[in-house]
């Protein structure tokens, strides 16, 4: 009966996760065209997230500002890209009037990006085994990764011979912040918030 109900609770969350991300035909085509291109022109990378800001009234006729945030792992860079209101023609560089970057001013600057240093803390990850066991052992786990199902694979031996002497605490870290290990990460993690047995028996299934 436990393992149906936490079946069916995976397949509620996979529905929720999935539904609350809308594809680009939702979005406005001068925001697609923008963050497309770039993506492309600045060649940035897959795992790095773009988000879309805002767009206004620019000082090239004709053109609208679409502001972007470029999320790297250590810091968060705004970028402009000037788009004409039928996403046929855009302009990317820097603007200069009289001297000004404009385009600088309009972005703004990098930022570093701020980490939440409580999500390294034990008591808030899953976790097995006593938690005054002589050794800790502190996993960094992607459920997409082959090389983590080996090392569940030999972690789950080590448990199994020493119960008593290992506590293991398991945190989910997918490689990208995008894409199916991304997604998939956060929706088991959304059963670990409701049932702390309902995702240790999905861990054991995913890998």
């Amino acid at each position: 009966m436990f393992k149906k109900t936490a079946f069916w609770l995976v397949c509620l969350f996979g529905i929720t996760l999935f539904s609350c991300f809308p594809g680009f035909a939702q979005e406005d085509k001068v925001a697609q065209v923008a963050m497309e291109y770039a993506r492309t022109q600045f060649r940035v990378p897959k795992d790095w997230e773009i988000k879309y800001l805002g767009k206004m009234e620019s000082q090239i006729p004709g053109f609208l500002a679409v502001k972007l945030l470029v999320s790297a792992p250590d810091r968060e860079v705004p970028i402009v890209i000037y788009v004409d209101p039928t996403g046929e023609k855009v302009i990317a560089g820097n603007l200069f009037i009289r001297g000004e970057n404009v385009t600088r001013k309009e972005a703004g600057e990098p930022k570093p990006r701020k980490i939440d240093m409580g999500i390294l803390e034990l008591e808030k990850s899953p976790n097995r085994g006593p938690a005054g066991a002589k050794v800790t052992i502190v996993e960094f786990s992607n459920f997409e990764c082959s090389h983590c199902i080996q090392s569940w694979a030999k972690m789950k031996g080590f448990l199994g011979k020493y119960p008593q002497d290992i506590q293991y605490v398991f945190k989910n870290y997918p490689l990208q912040r995008q894409g199916k290990a991304f997604d998939l990460s956060a929706m088991i993690s959304a059963v670990e918030e409701v049932n702390k047995e309902a995702f240790w028996l999905i861990h054991d299934f995913m890998f």
